[in-house]
């Protein structure tokens, strides 16, 4: 009767320890990222009665042996996957795989699968409610990013970053007409950004002259162009001039130099404008961009037709400064930041983290965990890569508690607390009828 009551104990004990368990879940079923436990029960050490016979002369026995009751096998949490919620915030991010987020404090990490996740003064991607810097991998000025670097905090620069780009590339459209006197010209203007973001306007002149030969071959009705730019100092300067050739049907045939009535194609990749420093090009400009500032003129799209002339630029590839106005974050954890000129450039990457054994890492609060020598050293890299699971930017994963469950188990767990009570009150009967005995 005595054993009946300290068992009875036991029992009490390890339903009390479910129920704190559960009541844990519960309390966090619209948590972020939490992860659910539960609690597995194991018995105690059994007093044994009598050992085992084996059946040499009689038939043998089996052992006889009382438990002694029940005690907390372990308590596991539940790293099954949550469902993810929109919400429309950059920051908000949420892992659909088995990774975690890498956050550091300075000198430790921790890891989580809560992605609410916010800019401080500085524009670092932190974890509001501890202040943990995300780690992650940060991109270079051309956008790229190195992933044998070490983590580092991600800085998203909103309304400090700055971005420009030289434009390499104008593309021109349009008729010069066929029916033009030799000498008659046409002049138009289209602007370009230098390495700075300074526009620059460039002035081209097109004029009719006689038919040339292309490599030596045929002869092709032909147009002279010639580029110039007005300098800060009020100097006209050419910075480039070719021939186009356009054959009986006004379709673009070849652009390059003529020497004795001999058309040479321009080579490849060579480019048509070129801006110096100096008198002869910017002139005598107090900050200069990379000089020469050079692009390419492609003539494709021109023609040459019995139409009104008019020759237009279609598209170039340079901008000027542009801001980082917002940003968004990629399914493989890339940070693009988009600029206020229409420009996006890789800002950097997430980084996550996985473990050979989750169920080895040690809450720590915050909706977050430290690895410990249970867990295994933590494997960090990009998302996408080695099990790690992909990122979605805008969406919060929600508690992995199913609530159906949850009550089931407390219900359960009630009852196995109430029939544990039940026994000791048994057992406290049969002592008290025993001291009754004597009378």
């Amino acid at each position: 009767m005595g054993i009946a009551i300290y068992t009875g104990v036991t029992g009490l004990l390890a339903h009390q320890r479910r129920l704190d368990v559960i009541a844990s879940n519960i309390a966090n079923v619209n948590t972020a990222g939490y992860r659910g436990a539960r609690v597995l029960f194991r018995d105690l050490f059994s007093q044994t009665i009598s050992g085992p016979r084996a059946p040499v002369a009689t038939g043998g026995s089996n052992p006889q042996q009382i438990g002694l009751g029940v005690r907390i096998g372990s308590i596991d949490v539940n790293h099954l996957q949550g469902s993810l919620v929109t919400t429309g915030v950059a920051s908000d991010l949420a892992i659909q795989g088995s990774g975690f987020f890498v956050l550091r404090n300075g000198t430790s990490d921790y890891y989580s699968r809560d992605g609410s996740f916010t800019l401080n003064a500085n524009g670092e991607l932190i974890d509001p409610a501890t202040g943990y810097y995300v780690q992650g991998y940060t991109a270079d000025g051309a956008g790229n990013i190195d992933v044998n670097s070490m983590v580092g905090n991600l800085v998203i620069p909103v309304g400090a970053a700055a971005i420009v780009r030289a434009t390499q590339d104008v593309s021109l459209v349009g008729n010069l007409n066929s029916d033009a006197s030799v000498g008659d010209t046409v002049q138009r203007t289209f602007r370009v950004f230098d390495s700075l973001g300074t526009a620059r306007d460039i002035q081209v002149t097109y004029t009719k002259r006689a038919q040339v030969s292309v490599s030596g071959s045929g002869a092709y009705n032909a147009w002279d162009w010639q580029a110039e730019y007005t300098n800060i100092d009020g100097n006209t300067v050419t910075v480039g001039s070719g021939t186009l050739a356009f054959d009986n049907d006004g379709v673009f045939y070849a652009e390059g130099t003529v020497a004795a009535g001999d058309l040479t194609p321009t080579a490849a990749g060579a480019p048509e404008i070129s801006i110096p420093s100096g008198v002869a090009g910017f002139g005598n400009e107090i900050s200069l961009p990379v000089t020469p500032f050079e692009f390419n003129l492609d003539f494709t799209d021109v023609t040459e037709l019995s139409a009104d002339s008019d020759v237009s630029m279609s598209n170039q590839d340079g901008y000027p400064r542009g801001t980082l106005e917002s940003f968004n974050i990629g399914e493989d954890g890339t940070i693009n930041g988009v600029f206020t000129n229409g420009l996006t450039r890789v800002l950097g990457q997430v980084a996550l983290a996985t473990f050979a054994n989750v169920g080895g890492l040690s809450r720590s609060g915050n909706n977050t965990f430290r690895d410990t020598p249970a867990s295994g050293s933590p494997q960090i890299g990009l998302p996408n890569a080695g099990g790690r699971g992909q990122v979605s930017g805008g969406v919060l994963e929600g508690s992995n508690v199913d609530l159906g469950t949850e009550f089931s188990n407390m219900i359960v767990t009630q009852r196995g607390f109430q029939a544990n009570a039940r026994t000791i009150t048994a057992a406290d009967t049969l002592l008290q009828e025993t001291v009754n005995l004597v009378r």
